[in-house]
């Protein structure tokens, strides 16, 4: 199970963080252009999914205060507004969950592409 977890982290690290997946060096024989290691062109959609995961769990947490606070007011106008806020922080942080899941297959997709059709389906701009 130990082993398991760790591949799945591994291979998670390999595809956020745009690390090579192997160590070997290529041949000296070669005259295929190498890429320097590092966040390239669609590798940016791990890293913005991530960031909108976060803000969703952010907005999520405030939904949970704000509905937490609802219950302990005694006005009735209060508490409906503090519920309304509850619910607009939930709605946000469930479109934030939702851009980060097809943001991070996005990107997922053009990782898994061959190399010309990620380049012609990637988002960057080209000078």
């Amino acid at each position: 199970m130990f082993t398991v977890r760790s591949r799945l982290v591994a291979c998670a690290l390999v595809l956020t963080l745009g690390l090579p997946a192997t160590a070997a060096e290529p041949s000296s024989t070669t005259d295929a252009p190498t890429r320097a290691a590092g966040l390239h062109g669609h590798r940016y959609a791990f890293v913005a999914g991530g960031v909108l995961l976060l803000g969703g769990a952010g907005f999520g947490y405030l939904a949970q205060g704000e509905a937490h606070r609802a219950r302990t007011l005694s006005s009735a106008r209060e508490s409906g507004a503090a519920l309304d806020r509850a619910r607009t922080n939930a709605a946000t942080a469930n479109v934030l969950y939702a851009v980060a899941g097809a943001t991070v297959l996005y990107g997922l997709v053009l990782e898994l592409l061959p190399e010309p059709a990620a380049e012609k389906a990637s988002l960057t701009f080209h000078f």
